[in-house]
Protein backbone atom coordinates (compact mmCIF):
# COMPACT_ATOMS: atom_id res chain seq x y z
CA UNK A 1 0.00 0.00 0.00
CA UNK A 2 1.57 3.35 -1.00
CA UNK A 3 1.68 6.08 1.79
CA UNK A 4 -0.86 7.95 -0.09
CA UNK A 5 -3.38 5.35 -0.09
CA UNK A 6 -2.58 4.78 3.43
CA UNK A 7 -2.49 8.29 4.61
CA UNK A 8 -6.51 8.56 3.00
CA UNK A 9 -6.95 5.25 5.15
CA UNK A 10 -6.58 7.24 8.10
CA UNK A 11 -7.97 10.07 7.50
CA UNK A 12 -11.50 8.79 6.28
CA UNK A 13 -11.50 6.05 9.47
CA UNK A 14 -11.13 9.60 11.43
CA UNK A 15 -13.65 11.20 9.78
CA UNK A 16 -16.21 8.09 10.07
CA UNK A 17 -15.42 7.92 13.88
CA UNK A 18 -15.63 11.95 14.38
CA UNK A 19 -18.81 11.67 12.48
CA UNK A 20 -20.21 8.63 13.89
CA UNK A 21 -19.48 9.70 17.98
CA UNK A 22 -21.03 13.52 17.36
CA UNK A 23 -24.38 12.47 15.17
CA UNK A 24 -24.94 9.83 18.39
CA UNK A 25 -23.40 11.46 21.76
CA UNK A 26 -24.84 14.77 20.92
CA UNK A 27 -27.80 16.05 23.52
CA UNK A 28 -28.59 12.48 23.29
CA UNK A 29 -31.82 13.05 25.58
CA UNK A 30 -33.17 15.74 22.78
CA UNK A 31 -35.94 13.81 21.60
CA UNK A 32 -38.34 12.52 24.33
CA UNK A 33 -38.88 9.63 25.98
CA UNK A 34 -41.03 7.11 23.38
CA UNK A 35 -43.44 4.60 24.88
CA UNK A 36 -41.65 1.37 24.55
CA UNK A 37 -38.52 3.30 25.74
CA UNK A 38 -39.88 4.02 29.16
CA UNK A 39 -41.32 0.39 29.26
CA UNK A 40 -38.10 -0.91 28.75
CA UNK A 41 -35.72 1.28 31.04
CA UNK A 42 -38.45 0.82 33.74
CA UNK A 43 -38.08 -2.77 33.35
CA UNK A 44 -34.31 -2.61 33.75
CA UNK A 45 -34.81 -0.56 37.07
CA UNK A 46 -36.84 -3.24 38.20
CA UNK A 47 -35.08 -5.80 37.18
CA UNK A 48 -31.48 -4.41 38.60
CA UNK A 49 -33.22 -3.54 42.16
CA UNK A 50 -34.82 -7.35 42.56
CA UNK A 51 -33.47 -10.66 41.08
CA UNK A 52 -35.78 -12.46 41.06
CA UNK A 53 -37.51 -10.64 38.20
CA UNK A 54 -34.66 -11.03 36.07
CA UNK A 55 -36.75 -12.40 32.97
CA UNK A 56 -39.80 -9.18 33.66
CA UNK A 57 -40.21 -8.59 29.70
CA UNK A 58 -41.15 -11.93 29.03
CA UNK A 59 -44.58 -11.19 30.89
CA UNK A 60 -45.15 -9.05 27.78
CA UNK A 61 -43.52 -11.52 25.15
CA UNK A 62 -40.33 -9.69 24.86
CA UNK A 63 -37.36 -11.04 25.06
CA UNK A 64 -34.87 -9.25 28.00
CA UNK A 65 -31.47 -9.23 26.31
CA UNK A 66 -31.69 -5.15 26.02
CA UNK A 67 -32.92 -4.81 29.30
CA UNK A 68 -29.90 -7.07 30.82
CA UNK A 69 -27.48 -4.94 28.99
CA UNK A 70 -28.85 -1.82 30.14
CA UNK A 71 -29.21 -2.89 33.56
CA UNK A 72 -25.63 -2.12 34.70
CA UNK A 73 -25.52 0.94 32.76
CA UNK A 74 -28.20 2.68 34.87
CA UNK A 75 -25.25 2.23 37.90
CA UNK A 76 -22.48 4.71 36.19
CA UNK A 77 -25.24 6.99 34.32
CA UNK A 78 -27.67 9.01 36.66
CA UNK A 79 -30.23 9.88 33.52
CA UNK A 80 -31.75 6.40 33.12
CA UNK A 81 -33.16 7.32 29.67
CA UNK A 82 -29.73 8.42 28.64
CA UNK A 83 -28.57 5.00 30.28
CA UNK A 84 -30.70 2.68 28.01
CA UNK A 85 -29.89 4.95 24.53
CA UNK A 86 -26.25 4.73 25.35
CA UNK A 87 -26.97 1.17 25.05
CA UNK A 88 -28.02 1.65 21.46
CA UNK A 89 -24.92 3.63 20.92
CA UNK A 90 -22.52 0.75 21.64
CA UNK A 91 -25.18 -1.45 19.66
CA UNK A 92 -24.50 1.23 16.73
CA UNK A 93 -20.63 1.64 17.00
CA UNK A 94 -20.51 -2.45 17.16
CA UNK A 95 -22.62 -2.30 13.75
CA UNK A 96 -20.26 0.47 12.09
CA UNK A 97 -17.06 -1.91 12.67
CA UNK A 98 -19.48 -4.52 11.46
CA UNK A 99 -21.04 -2.83 8.40
CA UNK A 100 -17.05 -1.99 7.33
CA UNK A 101 -15.68 -5.56 8.38
CA UNK A 102 -18.67 -7.36 6.62
CA UNK A 103 -17.73 -5.17 3.22
CA UNK A 104 -14.15 -5.56 3.68
CA UNK A 105 -14.48 -9.93 3.68
CA UNK A 106 -16.68 -9.75 0.45
CA UNK A 107 -15.05 -6.90 -1.51
CA UNK A 108 -11.42 -7.38 -0.08
CA UNK A 109 -10.97 -3.66 -0.27
CA UNK A 110 -10.25 -1.23 2.64
CA UNK A 111 -11.48 1.98 0.95
CA UNK A 112 -14.94 0.10 0.46
CA UNK A 113 -15.25 -0.75 4.11
CA UNK A 114 -14.54 2.33 5.28
CA UNK A 115 -16.90 3.87 2.81
CA UNK A 116 -19.33 1.63 3.95
CA UNK A 117 -18.58 2.46 7.40
CA UNK A 118 -18.74 5.97 7.06
CA UNK A 119 -22.03 5.64 5.23
CA UNK A 120 -23.50 4.04 8.71
CA UNK A 121 -22.12 6.77 10.18
CA UNK A 122 -23.95 9.69 8.42
CA UNK A 123 -27.14 8.12 7.54
CA UNK A 124 -30.38 9.41 9.43
CA UNK A 125 -31.61 6.19 9.39
CA UNK A 126 -28.75 4.53 11.82
CA UNK A 127 -28.59 7.73 13.30
CA UNK A 128 -31.88 7.88 14.83
CA UNK A 129 -32.29 4.60 15.99
CA UNK A 130 -28.66 4.59 17.94
CA UNK A 131 -30.12 7.15 19.63
CA UNK A 132 -33.27 5.55 20.94
CA UNK A 133 -33.68 2.94 24.10
CA UNK A 134 -35.04 0.46 22.01
CA UNK A 135 -33.47 -3.19 21.25
CA UNK A 136 -33.56 -2.68 17.19
CA UNK A 137 -30.21 -1.44 16.89
CA UNK A 138 -28.82 -4.33 19.38
CA UNK A 139 -30.42 -6.89 16.70
CA UNK A 140 -28.73 -5.10 13.40
CA UNK A 141 -25.59 -5.38 15.17
CA UNK A 142 -25.99 -9.10 15.36
CA UNK A 143 -27.61 -9.55 12.35
CA UNK A 144 -24.62 -8.05 10.44
CA UNK A 145 -22.36 -10.32 12.74
CA UNK A 146 -23.67 -13.02 11.58
CA UNK A 147 -23.46 -12.31 8.00
CA UNK A 148 -19.49 -11.64 8.55
CA UNK A 149 -19.17 -15.04 10.19
CA UNK A 150 -21.17 -17.05 8.29
CA UNK A 151 -19.58 -15.48 5.22
CA UNK A 152 -16.16 -16.62 6.89
CA UNK A 153 -17.74 -19.48 7.65
CA UNK A 154 -18.61 -20.47 4.02
CA UNK A 155 -15.53 -19.93 2.61
CA UNK A 156 -13.17 -21.87 5.37
CA UNK A 157 -15.97 -24.70 7.12
CA UNK A 158 -13.88 -23.22 10.35
CA UNK A 159 -15.46 -24.34 13.35
CA UNK A 160 -14.20 -21.44 14.92
CA UNK A 161 -16.34 -19.48 12.68
CA UNK A 162 -19.32 -21.88 13.00
CA UNK A 163 -19.11 -20.87 16.85
CA UNK A 164 -18.96 -17.08 16.58
CA UNK A 165 -22.12 -17.66 14.41
CA UNK A 166 -24.02 -19.84 16.91
CA UNK A 167 -23.34 -16.83 19.50
CA UNK A 168 -24.63 -13.76 17.08
CA UNK A 169 -27.79 -15.64 16.28
CA UNK A 170 -28.44 -16.69 19.54
CA UNK A 171 -27.32 -12.91 20.49
CA UNK A 172 -30.09 -11.68 18.27
CA UNK A 173 -32.60 -14.28 19.66
CA UNK A 174 -31.92 -13.19 22.96
CA UNK A 175 -33.16 -9.81 21.45
CA UNK A 176 -36.21 -9.94 19.15
CA UNK A 177 -37.79 -12.89 17.72
CA UNK A 178 -37.16 -11.68 13.54
CA UNK A 179 -33.64 -12.85 14.28
CA UNK A 180 -34.78 -16.11 13.02
CA UNK A 181 -34.06 -14.53 9.78
CA UNK A 182 -30.28 -14.75 10.43
CA UNK A 183 -30.43 -18.78 10.07
CA UNK A 184 -32.06 -17.77 6.13
CA UNK A 185 -28.72 -15.28 5.76
CA UNK A 186 -26.40 -18.01 6.48
CA UNK A 187 -28.51 -20.64 4.28
CA UNK A 188 -27.66 -17.77 1.65
CA UNK A 189 -24.02 -17.40 2.37
CA UNK A 190 -23.40 -20.76 1.93
CA UNK A 191 -25.19 -20.70 -1.48
CA UNK A 192 -23.09 -17.75 -2.58
CA UNK A 193 -19.68 -18.04 -1.18
CA UNK A 194 -19.50 -22.13 -0.74
CA UNK A 195 -16.47 -23.01 -3.02
CA UNK A 196 -18.38 -25.83 -4.65
CA UNK A 197 -14.74 -27.10 -6.28
CA UNK A 198 -13.29 -28.35 -3.16
CA UNK A 199 -16.69 -30.42 -2.02
CA UNK A 200 -14.95 -33.50 -0.69
CA UNK A 201 -16.05 -36.17 1.84
CA UNK A 202 -14.08 -34.01 4.40
CA UNK A 203 -15.54 -30.69 3.69
CA UNK A 204 -19.25 -32.40 3.84
CA UNK A 205 -18.44 -33.35 7.17
CA UNK A 206 -16.78 -29.98 8.47
CA UNK A 207 -20.21 -28.41 7.22
CA UNK A 208 -22.14 -30.16 8.60
CA UNK A 209 -20.22 -30.02 12.00
CA UNK A 210 -20.02 -26.34 11.84
CA UNK A 211 -24.16 -26.26 11.36
CA UNK A 212 -24.55 -28.45 14.65
CA UNK A 213 -22.65 -26.21 16.33
CA UNK A 214 -24.67 -23.03 15.07
CA UNK A 215 -27.82 -24.67 15.65
CA UNK A 216 -27.07 -26.14 19.01
CA UNK A 217 -25.18 -22.66 20.65
CA UNK A 218 -28.09 -20.28 19.55
CA UNK A 219 -31.05 -22.63 20.82
CA UNK A 220 -28.97 -23.13 23.92
CA UNK A 221 -28.47 -19.64 24.13
CA UNK A 222 -32.09 -18.87 23.76
CA UNK A 223 -33.43 -21.33 25.64
CA UNK A 224 -31.79 -19.79 28.53
CA UNK A 225 -35.27 -17.74 28.42
CA UNK A 226 -37.22 -20.90 29.67
CA UNK A 227 -36.01 -20.80 32.84
CA UNK A 228 -38.60 -17.62 33.20
CA UNK A 229 -41.66 -17.44 33.57
CA UNK A 230 -43.74 -16.04 30.62
CA UNK A 231 -41.58 -17.68 27.91
CA UNK A 232 -44.89 -18.63 25.96
CA UNK A 233 -45.79 -15.53 25.89
CA UNK A 234 -43.22 -14.70 23.05
CA UNK A 235 -44.99 -16.65 20.30
CA UNK A 236 -48.26 -15.55 21.64
CA UNK A 237 -47.58 -11.87 21.43
CA UNK A 238 -45.38 -12.43 18.07
CA UNK A 239 -49.50 -13.16 16.79
CA UNK A 240 -50.06 -9.81 17.51
CA UNK A 241 -47.91 -8.61 14.89
CA UNK A 242 -47.86 -10.56 12.33
CA UNK A 243 -50.37 -12.63 10.19
CA UNK A 244 -50.55 -16.22 10.06
CA UNK A 245 -49.22 -17.87 6.93
CA UNK A 246 -52.99 -18.91 6.92
CA UNK A 247 -54.34 -15.47 6.92
CA UNK A 248 -51.44 -14.17 4.35
CA UNK A 249 -52.55 -16.95 1.76
CA UNK A 250 -56.65 -15.54 2.16
CA UNK A 251 -55.29 -12.30 1.18
CA UNK A 252 -51.50 -12.27 -0.33
CA UNK A 253 -51.81 -8.96 -1.66
CA UNK A 254 -53.59 -7.12 1.37
CA UNK A 255 -50.68 -5.43 3.86
CA UNK A 256 -47.87 -6.58 0.99
CA UNK A 257 -48.85 -3.88 -1.47
CA UNK A 258 -49.45 -0.97 1.38
CA UNK A 259 -46.51 -2.34 3.17
CA UNK A 260 -44.19 -2.43 0.30
CA UNK A 261 -44.97 1.17 -0.94
CA UNK A 262 -44.76 2.30 3.27
CA UNK A 263 -41.40 0.52 2.60
CA UNK A 264 -40.00 2.32 -0.25
CA UNK A 265 -40.85 5.71 1.24
CA UNK A 266 -38.61 4.57 4.69
CA UNK A 267 -36.08 3.53 2.75
CA UNK A 268 -36.30 6.94 0.56
CA UNK A 269 -36.59 9.50 3.14
CA UNK A 270 -34.02 8.13 6.08
CA UNK A 271 -31.15 6.16 3.64
CA UNK A 272 -31.63 9.17 1.39
CA UNK A 273 -31.83 9.53 -2.44
CA UNK A 274 -28.28 9.80 -2.77
CA UNK A 275 -27.15 6.99 -0.74
CA UNK A 276 -29.74 4.71 -2.78
CA UNK A 277 -28.14 6.06 -6.01
CA UNK A 278 -24.97 5.12 -4.39
CA UNK A 279 -25.70 2.05 -4.35
CA UNK A 280 -26.99 1.47 -7.59
CA UNK A 281 -23.80 2.81 -9.06
CA UNK A 282 -22.14 -0.54 -6.79
CA UNK A 283 -23.52 -2.58 -9.58
CA UNK A 284 -21.49 -0.79 -11.98
CA UNK A 285 -18.48 -2.53 -11.05
CA UNK A 286 -18.69 -5.82 -12.70
CA UNK A 287 -16.08 -7.91 -10.37
CA UNK A 288 -18.40 -8.14 -7.52
CA UNK A 289 -21.69 -8.26 -9.05
CA UNK A 290 -22.22 -11.77 -7.70
CA UNK A 291 -21.63 -9.82 -4.17
CA UNK A 292 -23.71 -7.31 -5.21
CA UNK A 293 -26.51 -9.70 -5.82
CA UNK A 294 -25.92 -11.42 -3.03
CA UNK A 295 -26.07 -8.52 -0.69
CA UNK A 296 -29.39 -7.30 -2.20
CA UNK A 297 -31.14 -10.56 -1.24
CA UNK A 298 -30.05 -10.42 2.16
CA UNK A 299 -31.56 -6.67 2.54
CA UNK A 300 -35.17 -7.86 0.18
CA UNK A 301 -35.71 -11.02 1.93
CA UNK A 302 -36.40 -9.92 4.97
CA UNK A 303 -38.27 -6.62 3.88
CA UNK A 304 -40.79 -8.12 1.26
CA UNK A 305 -41.36 -11.47 4.26
CA UNK A 306 -42.21 -8.56 6.73
CA UNK A 307 -44.24 -6.38 4.31
CA UNK A 308 -46.03 -9.86 3.35
CA UNK A 309 -47.11 -10.80 6.85
CA UNK A 310 -46.76 -7.38 9.23
CA UNK A 311 -49.99 -6.46 11.07
CA UNK A 312 -47.87 -3.67 13.03
CA UNK A 313 -45.53 -1.82 10.64
CA UNK A 314 -43.59 0.59 11.52
CA UNK A 315 -39.76 1.94 10.58
CA UNK A 316 -37.26 0.40 13.32
CA UNK A 317 -38.80 -3.57 12.23
CA UNK A 318 -36.76 -3.34 9.11
CA UNK A 319 -33.46 -1.32 10.63
CA UNK A 320 -31.26 -4.73 10.61
CA UNK A 321 -32.72 -5.52 7.16
CA UNK A 322 -31.19 -2.04 5.81
CA UNK A 323 -27.98 -2.78 6.96
CA UNK A 324 -27.05 -4.79 4.36
CA UNK A 325 -27.60 -2.18 2.02
CA UNK A 326 -24.83 -0.01 3.31
CA UNK A 327 -21.86 -2.03 1.56
CA UNK A 328 -23.82 -1.52 -1.66
CA UNK A 329 -23.92 2.08 -1.15
CA UNK A 330 -20.06 2.08 -0.03
CA UNK A 331 -19.06 0.36 -3.42
CA UNK A 332 -21.10 2.91 -5.26
CA UNK A 333 -19.07 5.61 -3.12
CA UNK A 334 -15.55 3.75 -3.95
CA UNK A 335 -16.51 3.58 -7.68
CA UNK A 336 -16.43 7.71 -8.14
CA UNK A 337 -13.68 7.44 -5.83
CA UNK A 338 -11.62 5.66 -7.90
CA UNK A 339 -12.18 7.87 -11.47
CA UNK A 340 -10.33 9.98 -13.48
CA UNK A 341 -11.56 13.45 -13.36
CA UNK A 342 -12.07 15.90 -11.01
CA UNK A 343 -16.11 16.68 -11.89
CA UNK A 344 -16.42 13.13 -11.03
CA UNK A 345 -14.43 12.99 -7.44
CA UNK A 346 -16.03 16.06 -6.81
CA UNK A 347 -19.64 14.60 -6.96
CA UNK A 348 -18.75 12.52 -3.89
CA UNK A 349 -19.49 15.69 -2.07
CA UNK A 350 -22.79 16.32 -3.31
CA UNK A 351 -23.51 12.32 -2.48
CA UNK A 352 -22.54 12.44 0.80
CA UNK A 353 -23.53 15.68 1.90
CA UNK A 354 -27.37 15.25 1.32
CA UNK A 355 -27.55 12.61 4.56
CA UNK A 356 -24.60 14.37 6.42
CA UNK A 357 -27.11 17.72 6.14
CA UNK A 358 -30.80 15.83 6.87
CA UNK A 359 -28.36 14.36 9.95
CA UNK A 360 -27.74 17.72 11.21
CA UNK A 361 -31.67 18.76 10.95
CA UNK A 362 -32.72 15.43 12.81
CA UNK A 363 -30.29 16.27 15.39
CA UNK A 364 -30.86 19.81 16.12
CA UNK A 365 -34.33 20.38 15.20
CA UNK A 366 -36.06 16.80 15.02
CA UNK A 367 -39.77 18.38 14.50
CA UNK A 368 -38.51 19.73 10.99
CA UNK A 369 -36.63 16.59 10.00
CA UNK A 370 -37.81 14.71 7.15
CA UNK A 371 -39.53 11.66 8.90
CA UNK A 372 -41.50 9.08 7.83
CA UNK A 373 -45.14 9.66 9.29
CA UNK A 374 -45.01 6.93 11.89
CA UNK A 375 -41.69 8.14 13.64
CA UNK A 376 -43.09 12.09 13.59
CA UNK A 377 -46.50 11.04 15.07
CA UNK A 378 -44.81 8.06 17.46
CA UNK A 379 -42.07 9.67 18.72
CA UNK A 380 -43.31 13.38 18.71
CA UNK A 381 -46.47 13.75 18.14
CA UNK A 382 -49.15 11.54 20.08
CA UNK A 383 -49.49 9.57 23.03
CA UNK A 384 -46.79 7.78 22.65
CA UNK A 385 -44.29 10.59 22.96
CA UNK A 386 -43.58 11.26 26.15
CA UNK A 387 -42.95 15.33 25.55
CA UNK A 388 -42.55 17.07 29.01
CA UNK A 389 -42.41 14.36 31.32
CA UNK A 390 -38.96 14.84 31.90
CA UNK A 391 -40.02 18.91 33.21
CA UNK A 392 -42.97 17.33 35.21
CA UNK A 393 -40.31 15.02 37.28
CA UNK A 394 -38.04 17.88 37.91
CA UNK A 395 -40.82 19.58 38.85
CA UNK A 396 -41.85 16.82 41.63
CA UNK A 397 -38.22 16.12 42.40
CA UNK A 398 -37.81 19.82 43.70
CA UNK A 399 -41.05 19.24 45.61
CA UNK A 400 -39.86 16.41 47.46
CA UNK A 401 -36.80 18.50 48.10
CA UNK A 402 -38.57 20.48 50.14
CA UNK A 403 -40.17 17.96 52.38
CA UNK A 404 -43.50 17.47 50.48
CA UNK A 405 -44.69 13.83 50.33
CA UNK A 406 -46.18 13.67 46.83
CA UNK A 407 -48.73 11.21 45.04
CA UNK A 408 -48.99 11.02 41.16
CA UNK A 409 -51.93 9.85 39.21
CA UNK A 410 -51.47 9.13 35.92
CA UNK A 411 -53.46 7.92 32.84
CA UNK A 412 -52.69 4.47 31.58
CA UNK A 413 -50.95 1.58 33.93
CA UNK A 414 -48.39 0.81 31.31
CA UNK A 415 -46.62 2.42 28.60
CA UNK A 416 -45.60 6.14 28.16
CA UNK A 417 -47.22 6.98 31.53
CA UNK A 418 -46.72 5.70 33.98
CA UNK A 419 -43.89 4.36 33.28
CA UNK A 420 -41.94 7.92 32.04
CA UNK A 421 -42.45 9.44 35.20
CA UNK A 422 -41.36 6.57 37.08
CA UNK A 423 -37.99 5.88 35.07
CA UNK A 424 -37.07 9.41 36.35
CA UNK A 425 -38.23 9.10 39.96
CA UNK A 426 -36.64 5.62 40.73
CA UNK A 427 -35.25 5.44 44.53
CA UNK A 428 -37.71 8.47 45.74
CA UNK A 429 -39.71 6.78 48.15
CA UNK A 430 -41.72 10.29 48.87
CA UNK A 431 -42.98 10.31 45.39
CA UNK A 432 -45.67 7.51 44.31
CA UNK A 433 -46.58 7.21 40.86
CA UNK A 434 -50.24 5.51 40.26
CA UNK A 435 -51.28 4.29 36.94
CA UNK A 436 -55.07 4.42 36.21
CA UNK A 437 -57.38 4.21 33.45
CA UNK A 438 -56.09 4.98 29.85
CA UNK A 439 -59.75 6.76 28.68
CA UNK A 440 -60.85 9.33 31.81
CA UNK A 441 -64.46 9.82 32.77
CA UNK A 442 -63.81 10.45 36.25
CA UNK A 443 -60.78 11.95 38.55
CA UNK A 444 -59.55 8.34 40.12
CA UNK A 445 -61.49 7.53 43.52
CA UNK A 446 -57.70 6.88 44.90
CA UNK A 447 -56.35 10.53 43.71
CA UNK A 448 -59.41 11.69 45.73
CA UNK A 449 -59.14 9.29 48.41
CA UNK A 450 -55.24 10.21 49.23
CA UNK A 451 -54.45 11.99 52.05
CA UNK A 452 -54.42 16.02 52.24
CA UNK A 453 -51.16 15.35 54.04
CA UNK A 454 -49.76 14.95 50.60
CA UNK A 455 -49.36 16.50 47.37
CA UNK A 456 -51.85 15.36 44.55
CA UNK A 457 -51.52 15.60 40.88
CA UNK A 458 -52.94 14.42 37.78
CA UNK A 459 -50.73 13.67 34.66
CA UNK A 460 -52.74 12.95 31.43
CA UNK A 461 -52.66 13.55 27.76
CA UNK A 462 -55.12 15.89 26.28
CA UNK A 463 -56.84 13.20 24.30
CA UNK A 464 -57.40 11.23 27.28
CA UNK A 465 -59.37 13.87 28.94
CA UNK A 466 -63.41 13.53 28.85
CA UNK A 467 -63.72 14.91 32.12
CA UNK A 468 -66.63 16.88 32.63
CA UNK A 469 -66.59 20.91 33.56
CA UNK A 470 -67.90 19.35 37.68
CA UNK A 471 -64.47 17.18 37.57
CA UNK A 472 -62.25 19.72 35.99
CA UNK A 473 -63.41 22.43 38.53
CA UNK A 474 -61.52 20.03 41.07
CA UNK A 475 -57.94 20.54 39.27
CA UNK A 476 -55.58 23.77 38.97
CA UNK A 477 -53.05 23.15 35.54
CA UNK A 478 -49.85 23.55 36.48
CA UNK A 479 -48.37 23.34 33.13
CA UNK A 480 -49.27 22.49 29.76
CA UNK A 481 -46.99 20.24 27.09
CA UNK A 482 -48.18 20.64 23.45
CA UNK A 483 -46.46 17.83 21.38
CA UNK A 484 -45.88 17.75 17.46
CA UNK A 485 -48.65 19.17 15.51
CA UNK A 486 -50.77 17.32 13.49
CA UNK A 487 -51.40 17.36 9.68
CA UNK A 488 -55.06 18.97 10.90
CA UNK A 489 -53.48 21.64 12.57
CA UNK A 490 -54.38 19.91 16.40
CA UNK A 491 -51.98 19.02 18.46
CA UNK A 492 -51.83 16.53 21.65
CA UNK A 493 -50.62 17.64 24.86
CA UNK A 494 -49.23 16.42 28.38
CA UNK A 495 -51.29 18.09 30.90
CA UNK A 496 -50.21 18.68 34.30
CA UNK A 497 -52.87 19.09 37.13
CA UNK A 498 -52.84 19.32 40.75
CA UNK A 499 -55.75 18.51 42.90
CA UNK A 500 -57.09 21.30 44.52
Amino acid sequence: MTKNRLVWLIVLAFTTLVLFLFFRLYSLNKIPVFVDEAIYVRWSQVMRTEPTLRFLPLSDGKQPLFMWLTMPALKFISDPLVAGRTISVLAGFGSLIGVGILAFVIFANPFIALFSSLIYAIVPFTMFFDRMALADSLLAMFGVWSLIFAVKFAKTLSTEYAIYLGFAIGGGLLTKSPAMIFYIWSLLTVIFFLDRSKIDFNSIGKFIWGVFLVVVISQVMYGVLRLGVGFQMIGSRNQDYVYSIKEVLSHPFLPFIANIETTANWLFLLLTPTVLILGVLGYLNSQTRRSFIFLLLVSLLPLLFQASIAKVYTTRYILFAVLPLLPLAGLGLHWLFSRKGLLIKSSIILFLSVPIIITFVYLFNPSAAPMTRDMSTGYLGEWTAGTGQREVAEYLLNEEAKGNKIVVFTEGTFGTLPDGLQIYTEGHKNITIVGSTPNIFEIPEGLLNTSKDNQRYYVLNASRNHLPASEMAKLELIKEYPKLPRPDGSREALLFFRLK
